[in-house]
């Protein structure tokens, strides 16, 4: 499975399914947690893979509050594969399909215009992160000469009826049948804009051939003629990576299994980098004494978190410092480095735990068990879902420490089919669950999700009883005394583009969270990307080099090679890259990107080669840096 596919799921669910929703509301299913696959660590852990905070804050480019346009300017001359000009009218016309299926991001536009032949702009309503992100990272743009019926139908009818009219264009017979041909359609071959394209001729259930698209973007600065992809994971790599018939590939590897690699192949070497995910323990505030601050803290402090995250993943992960509710990577980016000196780290202290539990209060029974001040020992269950493999191996790990210092945990395993409906329930006294997601680069993506209601159904406070999750008050104080009203402050955070209008409010939010600790963040995540650094492939960047503290959906490897930065060795005559991906096998397999068999979909690296973004959002800047776009702009 892949390692990293949290990561990769919004890039791959726009690809395919782009009208589903917007990326704050589109729920993804249990199964893009953690999988019950090998435990994925590098045999080695470079130095630059832990990777220190980003400095530099996002780019004020907008005045916040009321309607804004975004507008995106296009490179002069580019070419899809079937020799049509790439223009802003398929931007507008993937965008007409999307309100045609009813897409959630409509729900901050009022129009989409092509102003001239590379100028698009974007009437935003209600401006934020997330279409933001959207718009300029990961919408994929649809070529006119395939899908230009559905382009044209759709802004018929978004003209004739209006954005906001569901009823009278979008929910009639007609129109649900020309969504349903849309999903049906099947082209000869995939329609492109990047450097390579998939050749039909070659795909069979053991690989594919992307050769050299001449007109795509920067396919005179790349020196590859063509990319084979062979199906699989890692049970089908590993023969081919001992061979040294695999130049780089993103599943994941056991510690074992690199080091065979590496024993094999000693040019090989593991990138890694945050994935921006990763389980936390969530406390539920109607079962007492969860609900002090003290009791939570005391977790914190017992449990060891890089003791946890070894026997989880290796030296696939990193234990969570900061405690703030989002990745440690974002940290700097968001609060003042005085107010990053003042988060409690929450080091493994036993004599400071138990000081806590003294001063409010409770005692160490005879048994050894600490007893609360209502007389009732400490003795908890922690659920977590059962085919979350590192998941239970942390819960397993915390029972284990939390029961040396007299707190007794019971383990037990659910499925994970079950997640949304006991979480909104909160049917648990504790849980391990996903602590904190980036699915794109912004605090707000994490605190809907673990703070509020958001598509994981973590807390609601204000809900119908039975539906109100781990229910922690939205009022809370931060150590300084300060309150905060954090649904009103995650709501502030969404709005608007600049980040220097939205820092205090994530400053908020993150000094509450860490020192209430709704959440024990565990570990984060870290990539453990093989790649073979001379047989057919030179040029990479050093492992310490800072494009690594970026994540899949941001790839550094997609990045080094859209770019011309690899090239072939002296010896790889056929000027080919290998790699790997579990794409969708024929029969199935068609070049309609509205069809959930698509093989143009292949993660958020591969995916890059036919359809490169118009930017990445890169960590070490803070900003989105425009790409394919020549450049964008948000006034």
């Amino acid at each position: 499975m892949k390692q990293h596919k949290l990561l990769s799921v919004l890039f791959a669910a726009m690809l395919v399914l782009a009208a589903c929703a917007t990326p704050t509301t589109e729920a993804p299913k249990p199964t893009e947690a953690p999988k019950p696959t090998a435990v994925p660590a590098p045999t080695t852990a470079p130095a630059a893979t832990v990777a220190p905070p980003p400095t530099a804050a996002p780019a004020a480019t907008a005045v916040p509050g009321g309607p804004q346009t975004l507008t995106i300017t296009l490179r002069k001359g580019v070419k899809w594969s079937d020799g049509s000009a790439f223009t802003a009218k398929d931007v507008v016309g993937t965008w007409d399909i999307l309100w045609l299926q009813k897409s959630g991001n409509w729900a901050s536009l009022t129009d989409v215009v092509a102003k001239d032949d590379t100028t698009v702009e974007f009437k935003v309503s209600k401006p934020g992160p997330a279409i933001l992100d959207a718009i300029i990272r990961s919408t994929v743009t649809r070529p006119t000469s395939i899908y230009a019926k559905w382009m044209d139908a759709a802004a018929k009818l978004r003209k004739d009826n209006g954005v906001a009219d569901e009823k009278k264009s979008r929910d009639t017979d007609d129109t649900k049948k020309l969504v349903a041909d849309l999903t049906a359609l099947k082209p000869a071959a995939g329609v492109v804009y990047g450097p390579y394209n998939i050749d039909p001729k070659s795909v069979t259930e053991a690989q594919f051939t992307m050769l050299k698209n001449a007109t795509g973007y920067n396919a005179d600065k790349i020196d590859f003629d063509k990319v084979t992809v062979y199906w699989g994971d890692t049970a089908q790599d590993m023969p081919l990576y001992l061979s040294k018939d695999m130049d780089y590939s993103s599943n994941a590897y056991s510690p074992a299994n690199l080091q065979a690699i590496k024993a094999a192949n000693p040019d090989v070497v593991v990138l890694g980098g945050p994935a921006t995910n990763g389980p936390g323990i969530y406390f539920n505030n109607d079962v007492y004494p969860l609900n002090k601050k003290e009791v939570r803290q005391v977790f914190a402090y017992v449990i060891d978190r890089a003791e946890n995250c070894k026997v989880s993943l290796g030296d696939a992960c990193r234990a969570d410092k900061y405690q703030v509710g989002f990745t440690d990577a974002a940290v700097s980016t968001w609060l003042t480095a005085d107010q990053v000196t003042k988060l409690k780290t929450y080091d493994k202290d036993l004599a400071k735990a138990e000081k806590i539990l003294t001063d409010i209060g409770f005692k160490k029974g005879a048994d050894g068990i600490w007893v609360d001040d209502k007389g009732k020992k400490m003795e908890y269950e922690l659920i977590v879902p059962a085919d979350f493999t590192e998941y239970l191996a942390s819960s397993e790990n915390v029972a284990q420490q939390m029961a040396k210092f007299g707190i007794k945990i019971t383990v037990k395993p659910y499925q994970s089919a079950e997640r949304n409906a006991v979480h909104k329930a909160g049917k648990y006294q504790i849980s391990m669950d996903i602590g904190m997601r980036f699915t794109y680069f912004h605090p707000f993506v994490s605190y809907d999700y673990n703070l509020r209601p958001g598509i994981g159904f973590k807390n609601d406070p204000e809900g119908k009883e039975g539906e109100r999750g781990y229910n922690m008050p939205y009022k809370q104080k931060t150590a300084d005394g300060k309150e905060v009203d954090i649904k009103t402050a995650v709501t502030k955070m969404s709005e608007g583009t600049d980040a220097n209008v939205q820092k205090p409010y994530v400053q908020d939010v993150a000094l509450v969270f860490n020192e209430n600790l709704p959440v024990v963040q565990m570990f984060e995540r870290y990539l453990t990307d093989p790649v073979d650094l001379k047989s057919r492939v030179t040029g990479w960047l050093p492992v310490d080099d800072k494009i690594y503290k970026n994540n899949q959906n941001n790839s550094p490897v997609a990045r080094q090679f859209l770019s011309g930065t690899l090239k072939p060795s002296a010896t790889n005559k056929a000027k080919e890259f290998k790699t790997s991906y579990p794409y969708i096998q024929p029969p199935k397999a068609n070049y309609n990107l509205y069809s959930t068999d698509t093989v143009l979909t292949n993660g958020a690296v591969l995916s890059n080669f036919l359809y490169p973004p118009f930017t990445y959002y890169d960590v070490n800047e803070g900003k989105y840096v425009a790409f394919f776009a020549e450049k964008w702009e948000i006034k």
